[in-house]
């Protein structure tokens, strides 16, 4: 029987329960399926799995009629789903919370804890960079001032410790080095970490206007009425000087501050019919 505990997209789960189902009993369909839970729209989960339909709090109780789910699958499943139905980031964050605090004893979950931490925070892709390029002898709180923000102590040590867990640095005879690693989180985990990656970066270049001095900086806005075609060209241009940036500090030796380039280009208009 599949569990509920390892997935982190209900539409998931409820395609691979209708095909564990299927494998039981070739005669199982999705009309036997939503006459299982109730419904009277037999094509009704088909869509929801295929994201045409969502689930109220009302059809969640149904399915459990067929699903059998018991107290704490079942709030789990719920959860699950205010989590991948939520508009806002700071529903998803919420619930994705509370999804990491079921219980269920699995390695993989605690790896995916451990990245979401990762993206979710953005001094730890500072550190990694900080403490391969300069011996701070284990000093956490030298480490933590030298982020600006600075961040205490705690924060310092833990994200070290979490870097180390992840694989992104290993410590040497004279300190640590970076490792090739990659994260590989799943499509949820990955779009609510970036999300927050993304908007934790906009505060800070926000905030870099007054902590930083404007030599240490460069900061512009243009403002411009586009065409489509033009837009697909800015950001193909974007992207193609965001890898020539990427060649030019893999041959940079000489590394003295770490900084945060960021790319924002976005509209502010609604559609503007010819």
């Amino acid at each position: 029987m599949i569990s509920v505990f390892e997935y982190l997209n209900y539409r998931e789960y409820l395609e691979d329960f209708y095909q564990f189902k299927k494998s039981l009993n070739p005669h199982f369909s999705f009309q036997v399926f939503a006459t299982q839970a109730g419904f009277q729209s037999k094509s009704f989960i088909k869509l929801v799995i295929d994201g045409k339909k969502n689930l109220s709090e009302s059809s969640i109780e149904q399915l459990n009629n067929a699903l059998k789910l018991n107290e704490k699958a079942f709030n789990y499943f719920r959860d699950l789903v205010v989590f991948n139905q939520a508009k806002s980031l700071s529903l998803r964050n919420l619930y994705f919370e509370k999804l990491l605090s079921y219980k269920t004893r699995n390695s993989a979950r605690l790896l995916l804890q451990q990245q979401y931490e990762y993206f979710s925070h953005w001094y730890h892709s500072t550190i990694r960079e900080l403490v391969c390029n300069i011996n701070f002898n284990d000093d956490y709180e030298k480490l933590g001032k030298m982020i600006r923000p600075a961040i205490s102590y705690r924060k310092a040590k833990d994200s070290v410790n979490l870097l180390i867990k992840l694989g992104l640095i290993r410590k040497t005879g004279n300190g640590y080095e970076q490792t090739d690693t990659v994260l590989t989180t799943g499509n949820e985990v990955r779009s609510l970490a970036v999300q927050n990656f993304h908007l934790q970066n906009l505060m800070l270049a926000g905030d870099s206007i007054t902590t930083s001095r404007s030599n240490e900086r460069d900061i512009s806005t243009l403002v411009v009425g586009i065409s489509e075609e033009s837009f697909s060209k800015i950001k193909n241009e974007i992207q193609q000087f965001r890898s020539k940036l990427l060649d030019l500090i893999k041959n940079d030796k000489k590394i003295k501050r770490t900084y945060h380039i960021n790319f924002q280009f976005f509209p502010t208009s609604e559609l503007i019919n010819e």
